[in-house]
C-alpha cells in the first residue's frame, strides 16, 4: 500500500505547497483590500497569534487546528497554473490560501461559507474521520476534532457520521468549496461536497 505522503505527492503541481505540521495550529489573516486569506505556513502557538503584528488593512480570521493529517495548496485562488502566492507578515512566512465568496447563515447557527480555493486533503490509514452528510452530499472534517460534535445545532437534514479508513483517503476539494463552520471556543469545519471512499 502507498504511502499517504507518496499519495499527496500526485497531486503536488510546480509552484504548489505541501503544509506541514498535520494536525497542528495554523493561522489565518485576511487582507481586507484584496478579500484574500493568508494562512501561516509553519506550525505556530496562540501565543504567536495574540502577538502577531499586523500591517495596514489586515485582520485575523482565526487560529485552529486541522483535522487532516496532510494536506496542500495546488495554486493561490484565481491562480491556476501559477505558484502559490506568499508574504510575510510579522515576521511568519504566509500562503494564499482561500477566498471567500458568499456567506450564508444556516438554521441552528452554522454558518455556510463558499470559499475560492485549490485544497488537496489526506488522512492516514487506521484513523476515524468525520463527516457531515446533508441533503447536497458528504463534507470531511478540515477543521477541529470531534469531541463536542454531538453538541452541534445541525440543520434539518443534517447529521454526523463517522467512517473508518482502511486505506490513506487523498481528498481534492472542488474550486469553490462549499465551507460549514461552527465559529467560536470550539471552530469546527467541514468541506465538500466529496466523494467517499469505498
Amino acid at each position: 500500500m502507498r504511502t499517504l505522503t507518496e499519495l499527496i505527492q500526485d497531486h503536488l503541481p510546480e509552484g504548489g505547497v505541501i503544509v506541514p505540521g498535520g494536525q497542528d495550529l495554523h493561522m489565518e489573516v485576511i487582507d481586507t483590500a484584496t478579500n484574500m486569506v493568508w494562512m501561516s505556513y509553519d506550525v505556530v502557538t496562540q501565543k504567536d497569534f495574540d502577538d502577531l503584528e499586523l500591517g495596514d488593512g489586515l485582520q485575523r480570521v482565526g487560529i485552529a487546528a486541522a483535522s487532516m493529517d496532510a494536506a496542500l495548496f495546488k495554486h493561490s485562488p484565481n491562480g491556476e497554473g501559477e505558484a502559490v502566492m506568499e508574504r510575510t507578515i510579522g515576521g511568519h512566512r504566509f500562503i494564499n490560501v482561500a477566498t471567500p465568496l458568499k456567506t450564508t447563515p444556516l438554521p441552528g447557527g452554522m454558518t455556510e461559507l463558499m470559499v475560492g480555493k485549490a485544497h488537496v486533503l489526506g488522512y492516514n490509514a487506521g484513523r476515524k474521520v468525520s463527516v457531515l452528510s446533508t441533503p447536497e452530499g458528504d463534507f470531511v472534517e478540515l477543521v477541529g476534532d470531534n469531541e463536542f460534535d454531538d453538541q452541534l445545532l445541525l440543520p434539518e437534514g443534517f447529521s454526523i457520521k463517522q467512517i473508518e479508513l482502511a486505506a490513506p483517503w487523498v481528498v481534492e476539494l472542488p474550486n469553490p468549496t462549499k465551507t460549514i463552520w461552527q465559529f467560536g471556543e470550539s471552530m469546527r469545519s467541514f468541506q465538500g461536497p466529496v466523494a467517499l471512499p469505498h
